[in-house]
């Protein structure tokens, strides 16, 4: 998803699935990550009507220690399976024009 403002406080992406990508997730209400350090990462997960938010003061955390702006995109996919520490895994691609605004 690419970041826009209100997803620095809190990431909700309002993309249709036909089925649930984090079942455990939506479950538990705690989604864990690896981040591109190996640093894993629990950021509150809850569904509704507009779609999947990641919260909390974790995913603030996470914001700040990557550096992450609006324009850069945040994936999140399958640890290649291996679920140890996590079993997915979050990236960053940064915005080149971020780089250039600095």
């Amino acid at each position: 998803k690419t970041v826009e403002e209100p997803d620095l406080l809190k990431l909700t992406v309002t993309e249709a699935y036909d089925t649930e990508p984090f079942p455990n997730a939506a479950s538990s209400g705690s989604l864990t990550v690896i981040d591109e350090r190996g640093l894993p990462c629990t950021f509150y997960y809850r569904v509704s009507r507009r779609g999947r938010v990641l919260s909390g003061s974790r995913w603030q955390d996470f914001i700040r220690r990557n550096g992450v702006r609006v324009g850069d995109t945040v994936s999140i996919e399958r640890n290649d399976g291996h679920a140890y520490p996590a079993p997915y895994k979050i990236e960053i691609i940064r915005n080149p024009r971020n780089s250039s605004e600095t």
